[in-house]
């Protein structure tokens, strides 16, 4: 991600190797919006790129793909799952100071990251190394809810009554704000706004948005294991002194979808997107 001395938490073997897992795959959208706005396919820079898994989707479009990343561990498992991929290197080290040649970059793409990161000093490195007319992308999403559940056919209890849309959501819900209380990054205003709140990368010029809605089935245990990857789950396993597999336990139990075999999930997801005008 952005700065190591703030993010110190998404460098570990365990938290990389949770994201690239269990994070969902870089929807195609986004992929089009980003070839849509890159005048040339020379070379895209993915910024905090993680394990790499929205950085190897570029591979075919563009003669070089560099991802970077603060995280030694999440670079070095980058590594190890492109290593077949011959146009692709991943770098170690800070997104304020990009390991490339002054308007050398056609495309900077950033994935989730706008909460995280320091706009201003990402807009200068990006005005020094974007070509002229070259993008910057940030692509992010909103909360996921349930909309629809999937019952075991042959589902009964005297003693329970099957899990319901509402109090799903309602137990999420009680787990981003109780289980998680104080826990989440203080500027993730960025995705409920839908990146509206960003501003272009110059004054005089107006970013491009585009926003659709994704859905997706999943299990219970699989909805566990995604919510392992928030950052407040890994915040929450230091402050409390458990492992990732204890507070999964703990999250399948609090979900405790009675009568449930899979559930279908449904996310608004948005890019936004400002094109260098310098000459």
């Amino acid at each position: 991600m952005g700065g190591k001395e703030q993010y110190d938490l998404f460098n570990t073997a365990e938290t990389a190797a949770l994201y690239s897992k269990h994070q969902p795959p870089l929807h195609h959208q986004a992929i089009d919006v980003v070839l849509a706005a890159t005048q040339g396919r020379g070379q895209l820079l993915d910024i905090g790129c993680g394990s790499g898994s929205s950085t190897r989707p570029f591979c075919p479009h563009f003669s070089k793909v560099v991802g970077v990343d603060y995280s030694p561990a999440q670079i070095t498992l980058a590594k190890t799952l492109s290593h077949e991929v011959s146009n692709l290197q991943f770098h170690q080290g800070s997104i304020y100071e990009l390991p490339v040649p002054n308007r050398s970059v056609d495309c900077i793409l950033g994935v989730m990251i706008a909460q995280f990161i320091d706009l201003p000093r990402i807009f200068e490195e990006a005005k020094r190394v974007l070509k002229p007319g070259g993008a910057l992308v940030f692509h992010g999403k909103c909360d996921f809810k349930v909309v629809e559940i999937e019952r075991e056919t042959e589902y009964k209890s005297e003693s329970e009554t099957a899990t319901t849309v509402s109090e799903l959501n309602q137990r999420i819900f009680h787990i981003r704000t109780e289980l998680f209380s104080g826990l989440f990054h203080d500027r993730t205003t960025f995705n409920p706004h839908k990146y509206t709140n960003i501003p272009p990368l110059y004054p005089n010029q107006e970013a491009t948005r585009k926003e659709w809605k994704t859905s997706y089935w999943s299990t219970i245990p699989q909805l566990a294991d995604y919510i392992l990857t928030w950052s407040a789950a890994g915040k929450y396993c230091v402050k409390h002194s458990v492992s990732s597999g204890e507070l999964r336990g703990k999250l399948v139990e609090m979900l405790g979808a009675v009568g449930v075999v899979r559930v279908r999930c449904e996310a608004d997801k948005f890019t936004w997107c400002s094109l260098n005008c310098q000459d």
